[in-house]
């Protein structure tokens, strides 16, 4: 029977591609959101790129202050990256937890302290450059938007804007 009536139904998604596609959700938004809160920092403290130099100055042994292109795509890129290794250990851990803002906090909390502890190992890296409240304020972005990108890549099917209309 390989070209039955129901010959493009697609067989039903199994959980490791649910949660990829759950990670891939939860990372767009949370990389979009806390690259926005970055470039206002930046901006504030004079540049833009200030923050994404500081990120590929941890990596490159190079001085943030200079914010050379190469430091910001390096650190544009590296933010993404740890973006989307956050958001799935957040979609990690809110599918075993099932509390989307507890994992927030938590996953906050451990990126706010491993950014102290970078800038603290090798002199460099985003804690270096922004102030206490600037950090803090970062975090809060982070826990909220993790929290925006988990509510909103575990919607179920049936609960979406399309099939309520």
């Amino acid at each position: 029977m390989g070209g039955g009536l129901l010959c493009g139904v697609s067989p039903p998604d199994d959980d490791h591609t649910l949660r990829s596609r759950a990670t891939t959700t939860v990372a767009g938004i949370v990389a979009a959101a806390t690259t926005g809160a970055l470039v206002a920092i930046g901006r504030r403290l004079g540049h833009a790129g200030i923050p994404f130099a500081a990120i590929g100055a941890a990596v490159f042994r190079g001085g943030a202050n200079r914010a050379s292109v190469g430091l910001v795509f390096c650190g544009v890129v590296l933010h993404v990256a740890a973006m989307f290794v956050w958001s799935a250990v957040a979609v990690w851990l809110a599918r075993r937890e099932r509390a989307s803002l507890f994992v927030a906090v938590i996953v906050a909390t451990a990126n706010f302290f491993a950014s102290w502890l970078l800038a603290w190992s090798r002199g460099a890296g985003l804690a270096s450059e922004l102030t206490l409240g600037d950090r803090l304020s970062y975090a809060v972005v982070l826990a909220a938007s993790l929290v925006v990108g988990m509510r909103y890549a575990f919607l179920h099917r049936r609960e979406t804007a399309t099939t309520q209309l």
